[in-house]
C-alpha cells in the first residue's frame, strides 16, 4: 500500500514539473513583444562663445590707416603668433600676425614659415585694440637697388666711400658718394663733410656697374649732439631700465628714448597709452631725454 502511494506521489510531482517547464519556455506560438525602449535624450548642445572661434577672433578687429615700418626680425614666437622687430633708430616693437596676414618674399607670395630671425622686413601695420597687427609682411633678400636707413660708420671723402650700419639688415652697407649725390638735412642742402661717424641717415641708391651701389640722395636725420623733441603715444615703458618707446604721429615711426628716473620727475601719469612730449639729445647711439611731459588733456 505504501509503495502504491509513493508511486502516485512521484507521478504527480513529475507532471507538475512538466507543467512548470512548459509555462516557463513555451510561447504558445506567439512571439512576445520586445521590451519597451525609452527614447534617449538628444545630445546636449552648448552655445559657442566668442572665445571658441579661434585666435583671429580673440583680437579686436584691426582698424585705422596702415603704417609702414621696416626692421630686422629679432625673435619669432610662432606659439603666440608674434614677432619682435628691431626698428630704425634703435627701437623695437612687437607685432602680431595670423592667417589673415599676407607674406611676400622679394615680391612673390610666401608663407608665415618664411619668417626667420634676422630677416629684413617691411610691415604694413594697423592697430587691433592696443596691439600692433601685421596686414602684410614683405621679406626682402635682394637689395641691389633701393633704399636704406642706418648709422654712419665712416666716410672717406677722398675715396668717396660711405659705410653704414644698415638698420634693416645684420651687415654693413657700402655706398659710393658721387658729385651728383644730393645730401640734405631738414630739407636744406649740406656738405658731405657732415656725414660724421654716428650720424643717422636714410639713403637711396642704384647700381653703377662697379659692384658697389652709388648713393643718389642722402638725408641726415640726426647727428651726435643734435636736440630733438618727440611728441607721441607711449607704446612701451620700463621704469627700471629708464626706457620709453614713443610712436611719433608726424612720421609714424617708433623711437626708443632713454631717461634717468632719478633726475626726471616721473609720476603715475606716465604709462603706456599716454601722450608725451620728450625733449632729447642724440648722443650718437641713443636719444637721451632731459624732460618728459605727459599730456594731461582728456583727448
Amino acid at each position: 500500500m505504501f509503495m502504491n502511494r509513493l508511486l502516485v506521489l512521484i507521478f504527480l510531482a513529475g507532471m507538475a514539473s512538466a507543467q512548470t517547464s512548459a509555462s516557463a519556455f513555451s510561447t504558445g506560438s506567439r512571439v512576445p513583444p520586445p521590451p519597451e525602449v525609452l527614447p534617449t535624450a538628444s545630445p546636449a548642445t552648448f552655445p559657442v562663445g566668442d572665445d571658441m572661434k579661434g585666435l583671429a577672433d580673440l583680437l579686436p578687429p584691426p582698424k585705422g590707416p596702415a603704417t609702414l615700418i621696416g626692421g630686422t626680425i629679432l625673435k619669432i614666437d610662432k606659439v603666440r603668433d608674434a614677432m619682435t622687430v628691431r626698428l630704425f633708430g634703435g627701437g623695437s616693437t612687437r607685432v602680431l600676425f595670423d592667417a589673415r596676414t599676407h607674406v611676400y618674399r622679394d615680391g612673390a607670395a610666401a608663407s608665415l614659415g618664411d619668417l626667420q630671425n634676422g630677416a629684413r622686413v617691411y610691415v604694413d601695420t594697423v592697430l587691433a585694440g592696443v596691439d600692433i597687427f601685421a596686414q602684410s609682411i614683405r621679406v626682402r633678400t635682394k637689395d641691389a637697388t633701393g633704399g636704406s636707413s642706418g648709422q654712419v660708420v665712416s666716410y672717406d671723402a677722398r675715396a668717396g666711400a660711405l659705410v653704414l650700419n644698415d638698420a634693416l639688415a645684420p651687415r654693413q652697407l657700402r655706398l659710393r658718394i658721387l658729385p651728383s649725390t644730393a645730401i640734405s638735412r631738414e630739407g636744406r642742402a649740406v656738405s658731405a663733410n657732415e656725414l660724421q661717424a654716428g650720424t643717422l641717415v636714410s639713403a637711396t641708391f642704384m647700381p653703377d656697374g662697379s659692384g658697389q651701389p652709388a648713393a643718389r640722395a642722402i638725408s641726415i636725420l640726426a647727428a651726435p649732439g643734435n636736440s630733438f623733441v618727440f611728441v607721441g603715444r607711449v607704446v612701451h615703458l620700463d621704469l627700471h631700465l629708464g626706457l620709453v618707446v614713443v610712436v611719433d604721429p608726424r612720421d609714424q615711426k617708433y623711437y626708443e628714448i632713454r631717461f634717468d628716473p632719478s633726475t626726471i620727475g616721473i609720476n603715475d601719469s606716465l604709462r603706456e597709452g599716454a601722450t608725451v612730449e620728450a625733449v632729447t639729445r642724440f648722443d650718437g647711439g641713443r636719444y637721451l631725454a632731459s624732460a618728459i611731459k605727459v599730456d594731461s588733456s582728456p583727448n
